[in-house]
């Protein structure tokens, strides 16, 4: 088994990517002060340099949405259901973007 270490750049966009997934996401769920700053955190992610405080900074103001007032982490729980919902794909979305953002702050 091959083992691929990601560097904390591409660990930085694939968050981004995901952080623009999930605010569509969550457009449906009428979350517009959280998508306003989970994009104001992913903007300042895309300027910051990696490994800066900067960076830093950005990926805590993400996390801080799913565990702070916005209480985004509802949204990573998965229900059970045979099908494949809307609901689902916001667990999943959300799932990754808090697992992304905590990998950064290590």
């Amino acid at each position: 088994m091959t083992i691929i270490k990601r560097d904390r750049q591409s660990t930085s966009q694939d968050l981004v990517n995901a952080v623009d997934k999930l605010c569509v996401l969550l457009q449906d769920q009428k979350e517009t002060e959280a998508i306003a700053d989970l994009q104001v955190a992913a903007t300042q992610l895309k300027q910051a340099q990696s490994g800066s405080a900067d960076q830093r900074k950005a990926v805590s103001q993400i996390i801080e949405a799913f565990e702070g007032d916005h209480e985004l982490i509802a949204y990573t729980h998965q229900r059970e259901g045979s099908q494949w919902t809307e609901v689902e794909e916001l667990s999943q979305a959300s799932s990754r973007v808090l697992s992304l953002a905590r990998r950064m702050m290590r």
